[in-house]
């Protein structure tokens, strides 16, 4: 019997169906809300105070690597550079976001006060405990990650490692992700007076748990949440782009008229892996945060189309392993770089991008490595738009 014939209006129904918990789960897995918040638009009750141990005996007996200045390999090599305005860094090496603790760990490993700065594990008004397993899945030249957030607050992270950053010798930039305007705020002033913190990097990669929509996507909403926290702190507010924004050169615009210091460019890029035995989506939440050299491509053409459109600093993200690597986003117009990824695998990685920029210097015959800064884009800088 032949099946009966069905009108282009249901098949649109049809295929809308089960649309809007599709988008949850993609949502829910840019490293932010619960499919429950995406869903329903409201924070979930059952993740807004859980218990996030921190194991304090173990941070007090926390041993810090430290060497001698004088032996540095970058010693003598002008490497300052402007990350955002007001925040003059010693070199252009950052960590990144959600790959390196909160900086303590791998004090225990390499001396962090080499680095440029560090940059915290997202940090969030209430506790979270993370989405579900599995939260982490390798892919070709990098990983897809769903780790939700998973901090134990920003109140407890003020107390328990403020302390600790005022020790480390290394500037410590706090990354901010909430699901409301006022959660942004609230980080921010749990925070600002936190020994060593010298900026703030805003998440915008997260849902707005009021329209669903990701802050990072709407120039509007980016702008929002970007004036409120810079009507918050004296301190600079960096704004940490997603490559999901349909026009990612209008949010960056917009948060720099909002009062933005500077950008970083970019947050991972949504992905899937599937178990082909188990037929199923791998990570918890299905969909997840590509990272690694794979997005490398794609962050140094956003940081390339970004610079000519702001003239506020830029932070290059996505994939660096290399002083090489780094000096792509360089010259594609950041005045810095984030390492992130590569540290899992191994923790020196970004002490040897600083060298090997430093190398670079001498061998160029550079007066200093800002020297390099927008070499490739139009007539050998960035180009802002007047009018």
């Amino acid at each position: 019997m032949p099946s009966a014939r069905v009108s282009p209006e249901e098949r649109l129904e049809h295929a809308a169906e089960g649309e809007e918990e599709r988008d949850a789960v993609e949502l829910a897995s840019l490293d932010g809300a619960t499919i429950i918040e995406a869903a329903t638009g409201e924070p979930e009750e059952a993740v807004a105070t859980p218990s996030i141990a921190i194991d304090a005996e173990r941070l007090a007996d926390a041993q810090i690597v430290t060497t001698k200045e004088e032996t540095w390999p970058e010693r003598g090599v002008d490497l300052e550079v402007d990350a955002a305005r007001g925040l003059r860094l010693k070199n252009p090496v950052l960590t990144a976001s959600g790959t390196f603790g909160q900086g303590i760990e791998y004090a225990e490993l390499i001396d962090v006060s080499r680095l440029g700065a560090i940059v915290n594990k997202g940090t969030t008004r209430n506790p979270r405990p993370g989405n579900p397993q599995y939260r982490i899945a390798e892919t070709p030249a990098g990983i897809l990650n769903s780790i939700g957030l998973e901090n134990p607050g920003a109140a407890e992270v003020a107390r328990v490692y403020g302390p600790k950053w005022a020790k480390l010798r290394v500037p410590v930039i706090v990354n901010v992700a909430g699901y409301s305007v006022d959660d942004y705020v609230f980080v921010v002033e749990a925070l600002a007076q936190t020994p060593g913190v010298v900026a703030f990097e805003l998440n915008i990669s997260c849902p707005n748990v009021e329209g669903g929509l990701l802050f990072g996507q709407d120039p509007a909403l980016a702008a929002e949440v970007t004036r409120a926290v810079r009507e918050t702190t004296d301190l600079p507010v960096i704004v940490k782009l997603t490559p999901s924004a349909t026009d990612v050169v209008a949010v960056a615009r917009a948060v720099e008229e909002a009062g933005a210091d500077g950008l970083t460019a970019i947050n991972t890029v949504l992905g899937m892996r599937i178990d082909t035995a188990k037929r199923r989506p791998i990570l918890g939440t299905g969909s997840g945060g590509l990272s690694g050299p794979a997005i490398r491509p794609i962050a140094v053409h956003i940081t390339y189309q970004v610079a000519q459109a702001v003239s506020i600093p830029i932070i290059g993200a996505g994939g660096v392993t290399s002083a090489d690597d780094a000096l792509e986003f360089l010259m594609a117009g950041a005045s810095a770089v984030q390492v992130g990824t590569a540290t899992f695998a191994d923790p020196e990685v970004p002490l040897r991008v600083i060298e090997g920029l430093a190398a670079y210097v001498r061998e160029q015959k550079l007066s200093s490595i800002r020297d390099v800064i927008g070499a490739a884009l139009p007539n050998g800088g960035r180009m802002v738009p007047r009018g």
